[in-house]
């Protein structure tokens, strides 16, 4: 389940980015002037972990005690956010290993201040119970496959060890606000930067080089625009869709088992499989049946894009654009970020990743 907005913590620029809730205010504001309309400043740090062992002494007497999961040999802490007003408690937010190092709001806004001097901020919030942090950055206008676009740099930390700080582009679709999530990776408009030691000094330096994705913005907005110049055909369609949502695996058990028949095990035997395994095919058989009612959702949506918009018809454009549509807006969009980063957001990227590759 995609996590939703923290408490309050949302603040919007005129318009939000890829949501319609929270307070949308009028102003320019740098990431520091953002973060003073958004509770976000709270910190996190690392703490050791403990275990409660109980011992028996001569006497019978049962004693415990705690101790430490590092004098056990266990390289691991725990992420603890401090108390907010609406959660007014130290949480663990994860246990990762011992070189998991974390960084502030509050330094990240100071490192991210002379560039949201050029590219306000558009968008700023916290999710779950603060394990990650969003923030994106106007970074002006253009035009893709003879549309109108708003592009925005989007700034994320994952602070419970599941991912990285990252810097990355995402254009937005102005005539339906679809958030173009690409595949980033092959675009080189977007960087990593891992929690180890060097986090501080690695996000101030890359910070002070932003000028080189501007450089590259223009690389990913021209491969947008190929995607309009090539026909589909039928194969290219399954291609792309079995990219984008291929079939859940199948459980273990149920693998274990499928080469099993009544006359390779007693009756017993045979009736324990059939009643430990009917579970999991009724679940397996759900999850193949969403994935097959989502995947026809983004092929009606296709066509209807080849209705509305003729010029882009059956380009492997159109077909990113239903998928796109279909995750943003499908149901449970609403209060979540799993458009930006998440699966939802995985699932654009591998559609944009395989429509590009049609476009040779």
């Amino acid at each position: 389940m995609a996590a939703s907005i923290f408490g309050e913590r949302f603040f919007g620029r005129r318009q939000p980015a890829w949501h319609r809730i929270g307070t949308v205010m009028d102003d320019d504001m740098t990431v520091s002037q953002a973060m003073k309309h958004v509770d976000v400043g709270f910190e996190i740090y690392t703490t050791p972990t403990y275990i409660y062992i109980e011992e028996q002494l001569q006497t019978g007497v049962s004693v415990g005690r705690y101790v430490s999961t590092e004098s056990l040999g266990s390289d691991h802490n725990a992420i603890v956010r401090e108390p907010t007003t609406d959660d007014p408690q130290h949480r663990v937010l994860s246990v990762v290993g011992g070189q998991w190092t974390p960084i502030q709001t509050r330094d990240l806004a100071g490192y991210l201040d002379p560039i949201s001097e050029k590219f306000p901020v558009e968008t700023m919030g916290a999710l779950g119970h603060g394990e990650k942090i969003f923030i994106t950055l106007d970074a002006g206008e253009s035009a893709i496959a003879g549309e109108h676009h708003k592009l925005y740099y989007l700034v994320t930390d994952h602070r419970d060890g599941t991912g990285a700080l990252t810097i990355a582009f995402t254009p937005v679709r102005v005539v339906c606000q679809n958030t173009l999530t690409t595949g980033l990776n092959s675009a080189k408009v977007s960087v990593a930067l891992k929690h180890n030691k060097m986090i501080q000094a690695d996000t101030e330096w890359y910070t002070r080089l932003f000028s080189r994705m501007l450089t590259s913005q223009d690389q990913v907005i021209a491969q947008m625009d190929r995607l309009s110049h090539y026909t589909l055909e039928p194969k290219d369609i399954d291609t792309v869709m079995n990219t984008a949502y291929p079939q859940p695996s199948r459980p273990r058990r149920l693998n274990l088992a499928k080469d099993i028949s009544q006359d390779d095990v007693g009756k017993e035997t045979w009736l324990t499989i059939i009643n430990d395994t009917k579970h999991l095919q009724d679940e397996y058989e759900k999850r193949v049946e969403a994935k097959n009612r989502i995947r026809n959702a983004a092929l009606e949506r296709f066509h209807v894009f080849n209705d509305e918009f003729p010029d882009n018809a059956n380009t492997p454009w159109a077909l990113w654009q239903a998928v796109v549509e279909t995750e943003d807006y499908r149901k449970g969009w609403q209060n979540t970020a799993s458009a930006l980063f998440g699966e939802r957001a995985n699932i654009k990227a591998r559609a944009f990743k395989s429509a590009l590759s049609l476009c040779k």
